[in-house]
C-alpha cells in the first residue's frame, strides 16, 4: 500500500502546487473585486477581505495534507505556507497586508502533520499551524492571531461470523469525521491479511458497502481463512482527497 502511495507522490505534488497556483489567482480576483467597493462600504469590504485570507489558508493546508497523507513530503506544508504568505505579501487593499506562520510541533505533530494510522481501529491525517496576519490600512493596523487545524479521522468496528468451515463473512462499521464533525468519504480500499500479507477486497468477495449518508458506513465481504481471528485494513479518501487508513483485527461473533 506504501508503494501505491509513493509511485502517485510525484503527481500529487503537481497538483500541490496547482491548488496554490489557483489560491493565488483566486485571491488576486477577489482583491480586484474588493477595490470597486464604495468609501461607504470599506469596513465591510476589509472584513471580507480578510476572511478571504484566511480561507485561503484553510485550503492550503487542505491542500498540503492530502499530500503528504498520500505519500508526499513533510515539508510540503511549510512550503506552501511560505508560498502563500509570499502573495499575501504582494496583495494591496486598503493598505498592505502580512502573515507569519509556525508549523505544530509536538509528541504527535512533525512540521505541522500527524499521521496516525494504527491498529487499534483508529486513523487521524492531521494539518495544524498558528498565524499572524496584519494589515496595514491608512488610518489603522490589524493584528490578528489564529489557528487552522484540518483533521480526517476514522473510526473502524468489525467482527466475522463463520458461514461454513474456514469460510467467514466479515462485517465492518465504519465513522468519518472532517474536523471532529460527520463526513463522506471518496472512496474506500479494504484489505485483509493471509498469511503474512494484505489481499485487497473486491467482487469476487461479495465486497457490500452501504453509505448512510452522516459519516457512517457499514461493508460487509466473504473471505476463506483458515484463522480464528481476521487482521482489516481499511483505506479511505475523504472527499477533500486526504488519506487515512485505520486497522483492525476481527474477531468471531
Amino acid at each position: 500500500m506504501r508503494r501505491l502511495r509513493a509511485n502517485s507522490s510525484g503527481q500529487l505534488l503537481i497538483i500541490a502546487a496547482l491548488v496554490i497556483a489557483l489560491l493565488i489567482s483566486s485571491t488576486t480576483t477577489y482583491i480586484y473585486e474588493l477595490t470597486k467597493e464604495t468609501d461607504t462600504s470599506k469596513t465591510r469590504a476589509i472584513n471580507d477581505f480578510i476572511l478571504a485570507l484566511k480561507q485561503n489558508t484553510k485550503n492550503a493546508i487542505i491542500s498540503s495534507l492530502a499530500n503528504v497523507s498520500n505519500g508526499g513530503a513533510k515539508i510540503t506544508l511549510k512550503s506552501n505556507l511560505n508560498k502563500l504568505s509570499e502573495v499575501f505579501r504582494s496583495l494591496r487593499h486598503s493598505g498592505t497586508c502580512s502573515q507569519f506562520f509556525m508549523v505544530h510541533n509536538d509528541s504527535n505533530y512533525d512540521s505541522g502533520t500527524w499521521l496516525s494510522w494504527n491498529t487499534s481501529g483508529l486513523g487521524v491525517s492531521s494539518a495544524y499551524a498558528n498565524f499572524t496576519l496584519t494589515v496595514y490600512g491608512i488610518t489603522a493596523k490589524i493584528d490578528m492571531p489564529y489557528a487552522v487545524n484540518v483533521t480526517t479521522t476514522i473510526t473502524i468496528n468489525g467482527s466475522y461470523s463463520v458461514v461454513s468451515g474456514d469460510e467467514k463473512q466479515v462485517t465492518l462499521i465504519c465513522r468519518t469525521f472532517n474536523e471532529a464533525q460527520p463526513a463522506l468519504w471518496k472512496n474506500v480500499t479494504v484489505f485483509y491479511e493471509s498469511g503474512g500479507n494484505w489481499v485487497q477486497v473486491n467482487s469476487t468477495n461479495n465486497l457490500s458497502i452501504v453509505n448512510y449518508g452522516n459519516g457512517t458506513y457499514s461493508a460487509s465481504f466473504t473471505i476463506t481463512l483458515a484463522s480464528d481471528t481476521v487482521g482489516v485494513s481499511t483505506c479511505i479518501l475523504d472527499s477533500r482527497d486526504i488519506f487515512v487508513r485505520a486497522n483492525i483485527t476481527c474477531h468471531a461473533v
